[in-house]
């Protein structure tokens, strides 16, 4: 393993990161955790129990709980209770959550126009190819 090749990788990925931080912040929701970003897109995607919740962020119970109660005071989200069974808490986004999708999407295809955009084909193949297998050896695949 080559880490002076890792180590420029590093940087420039976090380089990378800053930059669009940077030149897309007036067009980002600042007022949001990554915390509670990651909590409202696996609302988002259907997990809606307190446990399932925790189990995905590795967090506890209550850390969650703490999370929902911000969220649902910013109106991110809305609980209710599950009429059929009323021990269960229903999670869903709010007004505030589902515009933050829209404007995330929004922002995301700038950015993939602007950014990804100016990039050959054949490049973008190879780098999600490289995220790809990225992502195996993370997940220990």
């Amino acid at each position: 393993m080559d880490k002076d090749i890792i180590q420029q990788i590093n940087t420039l990925q976090n380089h990378l990161n800053v930059q669009l931080a940077s030149r897309f912040e007036q067009k980002i929701d600042n007022q949001l955790t990554a915390k509670q970003v990651l909590l409202l897109e696996l609302i988002r995607k259907g997990v809606t129990s307190t446990k399932n919740l925790a189990l995905q962020l590795n967090i506890s119970t209550s850390a969650v709980s703490q999370i929902l109660n911000k969220l649902e005071t910013k109106e991110y989200i809305i609980r209710s209770i599950n009429k059929e069974n009323r021990r269960e808490i229903i999670l869903k986004l709010g007004a505030k959550g589902e515009q933050y999708f829209e404007n995330w999407q929004i922002l995301e295809d700038e950015i993939n126009h602007n950014v990804y955009g100016q990039l050959p084909l054949e490049d973008l193949k190879h780098l999600a190819r490289l995220l790809e297998k990225l992502n195996s050896i993370v997940e220990g695949k």
